[in-house]
């Protein structure tokens, strides 16, 4: 038996033309819908504009004319438009009184034709009731700003103003709409009755006076009313305080003593200047004063005139000597090397190299030599010509991101540093905590597999004296190469890498 498999044919997905036409009839409404609407939003935006530009015309109008201009003769919109933009005369603005003196309108205020059949809303002039008005139905004018006619000038005129102040007069206002009535001449003639009527009303008989309430029982007189206290007197403003020419906190050592000068002495009849050299008795200052090194200097103006001035606030400065440059020699060990239980490491070329870590490790219980291990150098540099509070390099820190297995790296070690300063007498040395940072290997991260050494102790105070001024060490990484980055306390080099960064110092007063 021969047997046959049919395939059902599916119905095509496809559009007909039918459909096609129907679709492009549906957009074809909804595109003049789109149109008509928008169409609708223009012409009732530009109704309302309209609307506003004829009240706001209208307005000026009525305070034109009631401020003695006239539009008598004005039949078209742009002579009404002139009008208003019309100004006074000096003359008339120097006796008008009220506040429109000038244009009533912007100078660049002009008219549009519009034709009969335009979509746009229209207005006329009505020179009838001397108004601007919306019309329909016929042709017309629109409102618009003709930058030309900034510039413009539309004459000057003569207002009649209904109150203006007097021109000839002693009086303060002439009133034009007002006349003094004339004076008869001759004397006035009254007619009077001789004989009047008595036309007094009688008086009534008075009603008797009630008998009056009982008064309360009389009691202690009251206590007067305290005087009320007089205002205090206001205290007199103080002197202003002194000014030093000299700032606080150091000077070069070759300037002590060191001139100090008071910059803003009062006047003798209004205050004393008065100085204090450190716990010294007050003085007055007559010029400069000669302060020694480690000193503080505080001066004060005492007042002449109580009535007129307080004493002023005192200004207390204190200077301290510092040397112009340092000289100095660095030297260096590592020592005290700490670990895990399989610690591996050897401090080798006159103690300032330091290797640590065992790079083999067992593959099926042959050895396996990785490469070399971790390494860290440190090469001390000597300095000159360095100035407190300025960086200097003390020496270069060059680190191997090398292989160690099985807990044989270390974790920390100690970096001694001597410093000496020929000028200043003997040396100082300072121990540098060093954390050893192993990192896990990232292939998609290389700043995160990045070992680093990271100092636990940046500020060393190491006992250094300059004329009497005591010093710390500041200590930060500087600049690396382009196989490591470092932070303030870190210094981090890449994975597999040989890295070199400064380490940089600051001598800083204390």
């Amino acid at each position: 038996m021969r047997s046959c498999n049919h395939i059902a044919r599916r119905p095509s997905s496809a559009f007909g033309v039918v459909e096609m036409l129907v679709t492009v009839a549906i957009l074809a409404t909804l595109a003049t819908v789109a149109v008509l609407a928008v169409s609708n939003v223009n012409q009732n935006t530009q109704q309302k504009k309209l609307e506003s530009d004829v009240q706001a015309l209208n307005s000026a109008i009525r305070i034109y004319l009631a401020n003695g201009g006239t539009l008598d003769g004005v039949t078209t919109a742009n002579g009404a438009l002139n009008k208003l933009k019309s100004s006074r005369s000096k003359a008339d603005k120097k006796l008008h009184a009220g506040a429109p003196s000038g244009s009533m309108i912007d100078k660049r205020v002009s008219t549009a034709p519009v034709d009969a059949d335009s979509w746009k809303a229209r207005a006329n002039y009505n020179a009838g009731i001397q108004r601007f008005e919306v019309v329909q139905n016929q042709a017309g004018i629109e409102f618009i700003l003709d930058e030309s006619l900034g510039n413009a000038t539309f004459g000057i005129e003569s207002r009649d103003s209904p109150v203006n102040y007097a021109k000839n007069s002693s009086w303060v206002w002439d009133h034009a709409a007002t006349v003094n009535p004339a004076h008869g001449s001759g004397p006035n003639v009254f007619s009077t009755n001789p004989n009047p009527t008595d036309s007094t009303p009688p008086v009534p008989e008075p009603e008797p006076a009630p008998e009056p309430e009982p008064g309360p029982e009389p009691g202690p007189e009251p206590a007067p009313e305290p005087e009320p206290e007089p205002e205090p007197t206001p205290d007199p403003p103080r002197l202003p305080t002194p000014v030093f020419d000299k700032s606080y906190g150091p000077h070069p050592e070759d300037d002590f003593p060191l001139p100090v000068a008071i910059t803003n002495l009062p006047s003798v009849a209004d205050g004393i200047p008065m100085y204090q050299l450190n716990s010294d008795a007050w003085q007055p200052y007559t010029g400069p004063v000669s302060v020694p090194m480690n000193a503080s200097l505080r001066a004060q103006f005492l007042t002449a005139d109580p009535t007129r001035y307080r004493d002023s606030y005192q200004k207390y400065i204190y200077v301290y000597p510092v040397p112009d440059s340092l000289t100095g020699t660095v030297e260096s060990d590592f020592h005290s090397v700490t670990g895990g239980p399989n610690l591996v490491y050897e401090i080798t070329n006159q103690n300032d190299y330091l290797t640590h870590g065992d790079p083999v490790y067992l593959l099926d219980g042959e050895p396996i030599d990785s490469g070399s291990p971790n390494s860290l150098e440190f090469v001390a540099q000597n300095f000159a010509n360095v100035e407190p509070n300025a960086l200097f390099t003390i020496g270069v820190m060059n680190y191997h991101n090398g292989n160690s297995y099985y807990d044989s790296h270390a974790t920390g070690a100690k970096l001694n540093v001597r410093i000496h300063l020929p000028e200043y007498g003997a040396p100082f040395d300072f121990d540098l905590n060093l954390d050893l940072v192993n990192t896990e290997n990232d292939p998609d991260d290389a700043a995160a597999s990045a070992d680093y050494v990271r100092i636990t102790n940046l500020n060393q105070n190491i006992g250094l004296q300059i004329n009497g001024v005591s010093y710390r060490l500041q200590l930060e990484f500087g600049a690396t190469d382009s196989f490591g980055f470092s932070t303030t306390n870190q210094f981090h080099v890449y994975e597999g890498a040989t890295g070199s960064g400064e380490l940089l110092g600051k001598f800083v007063p204390n």
